[in-house]
Formats: structure tokens, sequence, C-alpha cells
């Protein structure tokens, strides 16, 4: 199921036309990939950008959470998990784009099952104050899935 309705501006992979080699340098960690590539005919290039905002609002006794996922990509991501929050969560309280799912729990991660290229969705939850503790802001992970190449791919980010 896809959480979105509507999105603008979908982000498209770039098309690049030409004839000839291609040098290839990529780095990831401390290992580095050379390479030489040749292209003999027009080549579909994607990117991959996933990102989160997290904004906070207090209300007496109660903390509202609200972790908002960007698809920048130009591929739709299968699977998106937000983990986050503290014991202190209400249950009941989770929400993805406003409808209500009750069975899901921050800490355990909130499953949104798809999330197209472009487009967004917002998690919120509850979670209950003690005037006895000092509020601590916990870092919330998201971690996607993708297909690329016919390889399921994968990828982390943290707000």
């Amino acid at each position: 199921m896809d959480y979105c309705e509507l999105c603008f501006d979908r982000p498209q992979p770039l098309e690049c036309r030409g004839l000839g080699k291609v040098g290839l340098d990529a780095v990831e960690g401390g290992r580095r990939l050379l390479g030489e590539l040749e292209i003999r005919g027009p080549v579909r290039l994607h990117f991959v950008e996933v990102e989160a905002h997290r904004r906070t609002w207090f209300s007496g006794d109660r903390a509202l959470y609200a972790v908002t996922v960007y698809n920048r990509s130009s591929l739709p991501m299968d699977r998106v998990v937000v983990s986050g929050g503290t014991s202190a969560f209400l249950e009941g309280s989770v929400r993805i784009n406003g409808l209500s799912q009750p069975m899901e729990e921050p800490g355990a991660g909130v499953e949104i099952p798809g999330l197209d290229a472009g487009c967004e969705a917002v998690i919120t939850w509850q979670e209950g104050l003690r005037a006895e503790e000092p509020l601590r802001e916990e870092p919330v992970e998201v971690r996607y899935e993708y297909q690329f190449g016919g390889e399921q791919m994968d990828g982390k980010t943290q707000v």
C-alpha cells in the first residue's frame, strides 16, 4: 500500500546519451572502486535520497512527536520503518498520515509499506511526561528498502 495520494514534481531518473568510455570512482568507507565503463546507448541513472525531520509539541502531561519522511528519490521505496521514542509511549497513539495505527509501537518500529518517488509520509505518536523526569529526546532512525537492477537494496538515516 502506498501512503501517498498525490505527488507534485515527482523526481525523474537522469537520461544520459552518448558513446564512449566513462570513468567510475566510488568511495564507501575505506574502500574505493575504480572502473571504466563503455557506453553504447542511452543510460538511465537513478538517485536515492530519503530525508526525515522530527518535530515535538508539549501539552500538559504529554508530548506529541511527528516524524516526516521525504522520498526525494527517483525510485519508490518498498518499505520504510521509523524507530524511536521512549518507554513512556502512549499505546494506541500512532498515526500514519492521520490514520490510526493502534498496533504499531515507535520503539519497535512503525512500518510504512510503500512510499512512491517524490512523496512524503508523517508518523505521529504521543508520550507521557512525568514531572520528576527530565525530557530526553531519543534519536529516531529511518530505515528504507528499494529495488534496483533486480536486487533488494537498503539504507538508513537518523534524526
